[in-house]
């Protein structure tokens, strides 16, 4: 027999602690993790699953939100408010985390943890829940995909590329494509600079860099220096590095990672919309987080991908681009599933049109260079 706990305070330590149990677990299960992305309109609820000994077999991280993103245009600012009006939703990444080989005994964990998430599901009055299982979980077959659907979920496969970095830094470059190498090698010989952030002066010009680039997309942030002292903690905490590719001594693009259970994760790229920072900045600053991974002796870099689509699907959100570039760099492809289950399917259809709509502004507004 199992026992599930719902929490929505918990030891961050511990939780941690348990989650390095799992070869698998990554920083968007972390305590950290969870925290950072809490505010007015969201909030952590974390589920465990302890077994007749009170060990901890199965773990999940689930954020509560409402809406995630403030527009400056007032048309889309008025979209927002109706979507959080009708979108509070559960969202989780990488998970569940469950502590067992066995698979039998995996397969009732995740009853639980099935069990766990309808109760939140019903407890918070939410629209949907949706989640993404970690591509590293080499134990998640159709037998866990279909205890998912015959809960009432959707399924739909996405994909990731993912580099080892026990292999030799020779044999990891040699795998990235040929035309990504020379943008690499074109970057230095075109004056740009990497390096990693270390001062908060280099972090307060990150953040000045993601206003423009922002601004650029209609988003606005409310308080610059709240998210300046957020950006400065998560850096000096050990979960996340950023590193800084400079032009003429300009900050041109950037970007952080997340580090934990030696799995490495890119969370933000920012590129200014110069013709340098797109074309030659942004590769030279994933290949230098990549050399710097494996010298740290991290074990897995996890570039991350998209869905998975056939040559003639319909890619509403324009995906293939993105996951194409990513392709690029080598890794071997993983396959993991995204799960979605509908309380409210009126409120849904809604929130899925409205949200298009804003994702579309969000991926069309004006894509100037940034001065």
């Amino acid at each position: 027999m199992y026992k599930i706990q719902i929490l929505t305070n918990i030891n961050g330590v511990e939780w941690n602690n348990e989650l390095l149990q799992s070869n698998y677990s990554t920083f968007y299960q972390t305590f950290e993790y969870l925290k950072f992305n809490t505010n007015q309109d969201s909030f952590p609820v974390y589920i465990n699953i302890l077994d007749d000994d009170e060990k901890n077999v199965g773990q999940l991280g689930i954020l509560i939100i409402k809406t995630t993103a403030l527009y400056g245009n007032p048309f889309f600012r008025k979209i927002l408010k109706i979507i959080s009006s009708i979108s509070t939703r559960g969202v989780w990444l990488y998970g569940p985390i469950i502590h067992s080989k066995e698979k039998e005994k995996r397969k009732e964990i995740l009853k639980e943890i099935i069990k766990a998430t309808q109760n939140i599901l019903e407890k918070y009055n939410l629209v949907f829940i949706e989640g993404y299982t970690s591509p590293l979980d080499n134990m998640m077959d159709e037998d866990f995909i279909n205890e998912y659907k015959k809960n009432g979920y959707s399924e739909r496969k996405y994909i990731t590329f993912i580099t080892n970095l026990r292999e030799p830094i020779e044999e990891i470059w040699k795998n990235v494509q040929r035309y990504t190498k020379t943008n690499v090698k074109r970057a230095i010989k075109r004056g740009i600079l990497v390096k990693k952030l270390e001062t908060f002066d280099e972090a307060k010009e990150n953040l000045l860099l993601f206003q423009k680039w922002s601004k650029t997309k209609g988003l606005t942030i409310s308080n610059l220096n709240q998210e300046l002292e957020k950006f400065w903690m998560r850096h000096n905490n050990g979960f996340e590095k950023t590193f800084l590719a400079y032009k003429n001594q300009q900050l041109v693009s950037s970007i952080t990672i997340s580090c934990f259970n030696d799995i490495i994760i890119p969370l933000q790229v920012i590129n200014s919309y110069s013709i340098d920072a797109r074309n030659l900045a942004g590769p030279a600053l994933t290949w230098q987080a990549i050399k710097e991974s494996k010298e740290s002796g991290f074990r897995i870099y996890d570039i991350t991908g998209g869905p998975e689509l056939s040559e003639n699907e319909d890619d509403p959100d324009n995906t293939r681009p993105l996951t194409h570039y990513k392709r690029k760099w080598g890794g071997v492809k993983h396959t993991h599933y995204h799960f979605l289950k509908i309380q409210k399917k009126l409120s849904y259809r809604i929130y899925e049109k409205l949200f298009r709509m804003v994702r579309w502004y969000h991926n069309h507004s004006r894509e100037k260079q940034i001065d």
